[in-house]
């Protein structure tokens, strides 16, 4: 079979004719930063840095609280509150939000 007639662009070598504007403004040449820029930290920002700092140091669990429980579980005089625990717990789920 023989092809004869090829459509334009098909099997011919074609240059570019012109280079499409990417939507980017050149201004000239791009300079380093300044030695004038500066960075400000509010005071609101340095609190919450020093918070962070202080409970990075509190343990997660008081250690004090779990002997003292321990103690009493040892010696058959743990009575929890019922009803402080579900409540405790009901309001913890509640806060967490979900209650869906």
């Amino acid at each position: 079979m023989r092809i004869s007639g090829k459509s334009s662009g098909v099997g011919s070598a074609q240059g570019v004719t012109g280079a499409k504007a990417s939507g980017v403004s050149s201004s000239g040449p791009v300079s380093a930063a300044s030695s004038t820029d500066a960075v400000q930290v509010s005071s609101a920002a340095r609190l919450v840095a020093v918070a962070q700092e202080a409970l990075a140091v509190v343990p997660d669990v008081r250690m004090e609280k779990v002997e003292a429980i321990k103690n009493q579980l040892d010696a058959d005089s743990y009575n929890p509150d019922g009803e402080a625990v579900a409540e405790g717990l009901i309001k913890e789920h509640l806060a967490q939000g979900r209650h869906s």
